[in-house]
């Protein structure tokens, strides 16, 4: 009879480079896997026998092995400990092998941190395991969501790092084990995140790139992504862009049938409504923004019809007084017009001065200059990121175009056109033929 000590002497014996695959078939066989249920009690302990980095595919089944023991909406402190310590010490080559036990795992840490209420904890671990289980920057996990998701809930914007950072376009489940609804939570999640840190241009692309993904049915967080995506895009320029033509037709009805308070604000702003009576009507609405957690979106917005109405006014007058100001731009007075004013400074959107003596502002003009070191390194940085993307979709565009299910369809579809290009398909016009004749 197969015991727990005699798994373990296998995953000793076994974890060398020659006999992983061996080893492997010996952990997901259905009597190994009744020792492992059988032998719980015992998991953490023979973990802690093992070497993580030398015996990773064996602890890796015995850890998620112990998840599926434990309750996880109270959580366990010893496992998750155990695990913690797992995730960055793992060879990344032997948890490849078996990408669905190691996202289990992760989400194992992720609920168990959740619990526990101590999200930080697993930060750390998780952005070790994304880059364990991706070869590559470029490709995406089901762990990315879940790190997203311990940063919001700890605060720490910048924890996710460069799993946030890098360029993510690859979508592999064989290797990954990603599934549709990782992809929308990685947008949604790392949408969230770019707000936190105040970079909305990323932002807006990552929800852009949920709303674009093919789909037949409208899920919650596509609707999510859309409300946010509008909000985000009244912050900045006011206006809510049309979605791109390859959008589903379900999520663009979502804009009317799910959306009615956020389409109503943006249309408030396509007619240049003052600060003060978009305030007015998202405060006649704000249970349903509180309800979505977009009041704090809301006023953003609001304060971003402010902005525009003082950027405006510098086109206009060289001097102004606050009063004057806070009037124009529809602010609640002089002290909310030098807040909106000084912000603005402080962001580069305007050059001007604030005198305290006499409540005067006095705009100024740009002095920017595009010869410094600094704004080359960046035009180089752009070049050179813009020669990678091109060469990213050339090599894309060489796998789909070479690819045989796509060679197949296209010439199916091509021949289907031919064949209905004289109105009749041939069997009907065919027939026309032989019933004239007669």
């Amino acid at each position: 009879m197969a015991t727990l000590e005699a798994l373990v002497a296998q995953v000793q014996a076994l974890s060398g480079a020659d006999d992983l695959l061996s080893l492997h078939s010996v952990l997901k066989g259905p009597a190994q896997d009744a020792v492992l249920r059988q032998s719980a009690a015992g998991l953490l302990t023979a973990v802690a026998n093992l070497d993580p980095a030398v015996h990773s595919l064996g602890c890796l089944y015995l850890l998620e092995a112990k998840a599926r023991t434990i309750n996880a909406q109270v959580g366990d402190a010893e496992f998750l400990q155990a695990a913690c310590r797992f995730l960055p010490a793992c060879s990344a080559e032997q948890v490849r092998l078996a990408p669905p036990k190691f996202t289990a795992l992760c989400r194992a840490v992720k609920a168990h941190c959740i619990a526990l209420g101590c999200p930080k904890q697993g930060v750390l671990p998780l952005r070790a395991a994304v880059a364990k289980l991706c070869p590559t920057t470029d490709l995406l996990s089901p762990i990315h969501a879940d790190l997203f998701q311990l940063c919001l809930l700890a605060k720490c914007y910048s924890g996710a790092g460069a799993a946030l950072d890098a360029d993510v376009y690859s979508v592999d489940p064989a290797r990954t084990a990603c599934t549709a609804t990782d992809v929308l939570l990685y947008c949604y999640n790392g949408a969230l995140l770019e707000i936190g840190r105040r970079r909305h241009p990323h932002a807006l692309q990552l929800l852009l790139a949920a709303l674009t993904a093919p789909t037949l049915l409208l899920s919650a967080i596509t609707v999510a992504c859309l409300k946010k995506f509008m909000l985000l895009s009244l912050v900045g320029s006011g206006a809510v862009p049309p979605l791109p033509k390859h959008t589903a037709a379900l999520v663009t009805r979502a804009i009317k049938t799910d959306c009615g308070p956020y389409s109503e604000l943006a249309r408030l702003c396509g007619l240049g409504k003052s600060a003060a009576e978009l305030t007015a009507f998202a405060q006649g609405k704000q249970q349903e923004f509180e309800q979505d957690g977009n009041w704090g979106l809301v006023r953003l917005a609001i304060e971003g019809a402010a902005r525009r109405q003082i950027q405006k006014l510098t086109q206009t007058y060289l001097t102004l007084s606050l009063p004057d100001i806070a009037a124009k731009a529809g602010l609640g007075g002089s002290a909310e017009a030098e807040l909106a004013v000084l912000r603005m400074i402080d962001a580069g959107e305007v050059s001007a001065r604030v005198s305290e003596r006499d409540g005067m502002v006095r705009f100024l003009e740009e002095a920017e200059s595009f010869h410094t070191a600094g704004m080359t390194e960046a035009l180089d940085a752009l070049i050179a990121q813009s020669v990678e993307l091109a060469g990213k979709l050339q090599a894309f565009d060489m796998a789909v175009s070479s690819d045989k299910a796509y060679i197949t369809k296209t010439e199916l579809k091509n021949q289907r056109s031919k064949e209905g290009g004289g109105g009749l398909p041939p069997s009907s016009a065919a027939a026309a033929a032989a019933e004239q004749e007669s």
